[in-house]
């Protein structure tokens, strides 16, 4: 979120972003970060109630009061609900469908949170004045979940700001990149790893992130397979300097998603490392380094070889125009500014 306020201060825009959490949350403290005196809330329903309450009563307060407040989707939140019934100018940014992704958790309780989620979902979108989707997909399915007239719309794909360093690169052989911050089944390595256990092609596979016991014990059956456990930020930029290519979600269709649009695609791209995965993102179709080729090793190998001959810096800022924050806030602003300015004349 510190990326979208250092975007919007680029553009000399009055646009304030906060993130808001519970003390004693770990991560990091920067100028967008507002804490509320009550404990993290895990799985206390009495502390989750009284950080929803005071989370709804720090943006009551807001001074001055924004003329649209974009505020990140909670799913099942009562509080939510009751809040965008007295504001007119709330709009909800979506990042999932909600129903399929509660599903998708595997939790016992998830037949409940869906039903308690469809019921309070609709009470708070036919009451927004805007939705919000990071892809089309997303936000067809919230249009679609309203029963009121249509306030305005908007895609808004996950970003980060794109630097200009060099981009070293120091590729021999073919190295795929898998990097995640949670190997879910949705990620599909397990996919992958079965899929380069019946090919035989020449090709290293570096998998970067935290692994279930069963997932390491199907890496070693392979040689060409490199767990490398969670790295820190100067390891894995050494690591996407040697990558042909990075690979990204495989079967975000678990999630019942046909279209995703994570950060770690971004991460790649702005690296310079073109990308293969199995779902459709937000780039256009002409996008020449982004492409879906599901466990397919045949597929992704003759990628990587059609990539071989493209420099990191022809990549990354072929991305530039999709990825960085710098124009994706730009963009939105300017839908924002159409929509509510003359909304209001």
């Amino acid at each position: 979120m510190l990326w979208e306020q250092e975007a919007a201060d680029s553009l000399g825009l009055d646009w304030t972003t906060m993130l808001i959490r519970p003390t004693g949350v770990s991560g990091p403290r920067n100028r967008v970060l507002h804490e509320i005196d009550v404990p993290s809330p895990g799985y206390d329903t009495r502390t989750w109630v009284a950080f929803r309450r005071r989370f709804y009563a720090l943006l009551e307060r807001l001074d001055p009061a924004p003329d649209v407040l974009l505020l990140r989707y909670n799913v099942h939140d009562p509080f939510l609900a009751r809040f965008v019934n007295t504001r007119s100018n709330v709009v909800t940014v979506h990042h999932a469908v909600e129903s399929s992704e509660l599903a998708a958790r595997g939790d016992r309780a998830a037949p409940v949170k869906r039903a308690f989620e469809r019921r309070l979902g609709r009470m708070t979108l036919n009451h927004v004045a805007g939705i919000v989707g990071v892809t089309q997909e997303i936000l067809d399915y919230e249009v679609a979940r309203r029963v009121e007239n249509l306030p305005p719309t908007f895609v808004y794909p996950n970003g980060r700001l794109v630097d200009d360093p060099a981009l070293l690169d120091r590729r021999h052989g073919i190295r795929l990149a898998f990097v995640a911050s949670e190997f879910a089944s949705w990620m599909g390595l397990e996919d992958l790893l079965h899929a380069l256990l019946d090919h035989s092609g020449e090709v290293t596979l570096d998998v970067v992130g935290p692994l279930s016991e069963a997932q390491r014990d199907l890496c070693a059956r392979d040689s060409r397979v490199r767990p490398l456990g969670v790295l820190g930020q100067i390891e894995l930029g050494e690591l996407l300097e040697e990558a042909s290519v990075g690979v990204a979600t495989l079967r975000v269709d678990r999630k019942g998603l046909k279209q995703s649009c994570t950060l770690k695609v971004r991460d790649y791209l702005a690296a310079g490392v073109p990308v293969v995965s199995g779902h459709d993102d937000v780039f256009p179709d002409d996008f020449p380094y982004y492409r879906r080729t599901g466990t397919d090793i045949d597929a992704i190998l003759a990628a990587a070889h059609e990539w071989r001959s493209v420099d990191r810096v022809t990549v990354r800022e072929a991305a530039r125009p999709h990825i960085d924050k710098v124009e994706l806030v730009r963009r939105l602003h300017g839908e924002l500014v159409a929509a509510f300015a003359s909304a209001d004349d």
